[in-house]
């Protein structure tokens, strides 16, 4: 890839890169070493991956983008509500407007498909919800062979009290990486609920600036990623209090297993005149392996008066006393493990309320989860 290229994907001064890469700059400098070609717009996708992006509960209102550009041959877009308009700005950018309530969600997948050498694909998305309540999910997929590098930009705008409730999750081959950056503004009386789950790939990067700019705006963001192997997950969240009596709620979970390496950074900053702000930040972790390593860094900044706020974050294991609880019930070592990091992980999905999404979700990370007893050399 062009260190110019590379340059305008990460953004910021070379100190801020080097701040904010922390934890994973071994793993971009990996990348910056490899030379990338334009990944093909027009793809072919297995029947594998066609199984895996046809949700039942989202057919008819799909949007497929194949390494970066906008498929017509695999979209499902005939049964869109009459309030939702999606417009091509570009093959690699689209901008989608939800205009009255949309209770059914709108799906809009993004594929890696590897070409016979590393490839690389880019594309922007704008959302604006002009009013009532909208249900949205992103989904990332990909298919394995030759290094695949995906960017994706969003920037997502909510009108007073507007309402967005998002599902983003992803399952990568450790072929693919991607970098997801997300700007979110949320007007008067908005609420913004994002519920993300992540899993897979060489690397990961997910960022997400949510920006509280109205009165009474408010955002709930619960996360989870399932790491094993030399996964790695980097998590940046920043949300910003612009404005009175706004909440923010982030709760956040994290699994490593074998060699894998997850990273959250949260930050939640609240600004002069910011009055009346209530701030939550929770994020708890398991190590299963020796191996593995998870790096936690909550922030909290307030520089208003009248403030309630309250962060936290843990790294440890499982709780081997309650392991020994369920063994003595006949209940398997591998069995006994994987019900606890269930248990540990579901909480995030509380705040789905679709139940088949919900089910999916849930499934989705049961899958996940790491054979007991494995190591990676």
């Amino acid at each position: 890839m062009e260190a110019a290229a590379l340059d305008e994907l990460l953004g910021g001064s070379a100190r801020e890169r080097e701040e904010s890469w922390r934890y994973s700059r071994n793993a971009i400098r990996a990348l910056t070493q490899q030379t990338f070609a334009l990944a093909a717009p027009d793809a072919a996708l297995s029947a594998a991956t066609l199984e895996r992006i046809d949700l039942p509960f989202t057919r008819g209102r799909r949007v497929v983008v194949v390494n970066g550009a906008y498929s017509e041959r695999y979209s499902d877009v005939g049964q869109l509500a009459s309030g939702v308009r999606i417009e091509r700005e570009s093959a690699q950018h689209l901008a989608i407007a939800f205009d009255s309530d949309s209770p059914d969600p709108l799906h809009l997948v993004y594929v890696s498909i590897p070409a016979q050498s590393a490839s690389r694909w880019q594309a922007a998305c704008e959302i604006q919800l002009h009013g009532g309540r909208a249900n949205f999910i992103e989904q990332h997929v990909g298919e394995a062979g030759a290094d695949v590098f995906g960017a994706l930009t969003s920037q997502i705008s909510l009108a007073p009290q507007a309402t967005l409730n998002a599902v983003l999750f992803s399952d990568l081959p450790d072929s693919v990486s991607l970098l997801r950056k997300s700007q979110c503004s949320v007007g008067a009386g908005a609420s913004c609920e994002v519920t993300h789950a992540h899993g897979g790939g060489r690397l990961q990067r997910i960022e997400s600036d949510i920006d509280l700019a109205g009165t009474n705006a408010a955002c709930h963001v619960r996360g989870v990623f399932a790491l094993r192997g030399r996964e790695h997950v980097d998590i940046h969240l920043d949300v910003q209090h612009n404005a009175r009596d706004t909440r923010s709620e982030v709760f956040w979970r994290g699994v490593a297993d074998q060699r894998a390496r997850g990273i959250f950074h949260g930050a939640i900053t609240v600004a002069v005149g910011a009055d009346g702000a209530d701030a939550q930040l929770s994020n708890k972790n398991l190590l299963l392996s020796p191996h593995a390593e998870i790096d936690t860094q909550p922030v909290l900044e307030i520089y208003a008066d009248e403030v309630k706020a309250s962060h936290g974050a843990t790294v440890g294991q499982l709780d081997e006393s309650v392991m020994f609880y369920l063994r003595s019930r006949g209940i398997t070592a591998a069995a006994a493990r994987n019900m606890l990091i269930v248990a540990f992980c579901r909480e995030v999905f509380d705040g789905v309320a679709d139940t088949a999404l919900h089910d999916y979700l849930d499934a989705l990370l049961v899958a996940r989860l790491p054979a007991a007893g494995e190591d990676v050399a």
